[in-house]
């Protein structure tokens, strides 16, 4: 059995309306979650960008042994085989992503041959704070990939309701343009319907797209 355009337009608006009346309260609580995702996700982006300064300063703090090794007026007296060694050891503690584990581990070769140099505190003095620093490091860098972490999901789920609050936004949007444009039918009747269906046969815009953007258009101009 056919149905009439007037009972299947009535159908058609009535579900735009329920549309339009129940997204208004999804779209308020979503925005609520949305400005508290944002709050959490800055404090964990702020608690992670703090350590990453830290990290920063602990990386340069513990690499000021290489800087006194090389103005040190000694390393003249070691020996060919030290000297390579030193080489080597200085390479691997100037590398930028190199681990804590590894930094230990060097220091641990380069202790030996400062000692075998004549007494040198301001040098002693560097070791000790690199060695600290970079015990420092390592225990920051446990926090700081925590931070990292929960930044990440925060992060995750702020960029997910964002993305939910725009689509519920444009649905009520669209829900709020078709009720119009059906409604405008049930007022002014459907013979426009079959203007329009020929409009669009021939490649046209339809009714509703035509009615979109003068929609806009009037908001713009009101904006």
């Amino acid at each position: 059995m056919d149905v009439r355009p007037e009972v299947l337009t009535k159908l058609i608006l009535h579900k735009r309306e329920r549309i339009t009346e129940s997204l208004p309260q999804l779209i308020a609580q979503t925005g609520d979650e949305k400005q508290s995702a944002e709050k959490m996700a800055r404090r964990a982006r702020t608690q992670k960008e703090g350590l990453e300064s830290k990290i920063s300063g602990l990386k340069i703090e513990r690499k000021q042994i290489i800087t006194a090794i090389q103005e040190n007026p000694r390393l003249g007296k070691l020996n060919k085989e030290q000297e390579l060694e030193l080489t080597g050891i200085m390479d691997s503690l100037s590398m930028i992503d190199i681990s804590v584990e590894k930094f230990t581990e060097n220091l641990a070769y380069l202790s030996q041959i400062i000692a075998s140099l004549e007494s040198d505190e301001e040098l002693s003095t560097k070791y000790t704070q690199s060695v600290k620093a970079n015990i420092a490091l390592g225990e920051l860098t446990k926090d700081y990939t925590s931070a990292l972490a929960k930044w990440n999901e925060k992060e995750s789920l702020r960029r997910k309701l964002e993305s939910k609050f725009t689509k519920l936004s444009s649905s009520l949007a669209e829900s709020k343009t078709a009720a119009e444009f059906w409604q405008s039918r049930l007022n002014d009747g459907f013979d426009q319907l079959l203007i329009d269906a020929k409009r669009v046969a021939d490649g046209g815009p339809s009714s509703r797209q035509i009615h979109r953007t003068n929609r806009k258009k009037n908001i713009n101009r009101g904006a």
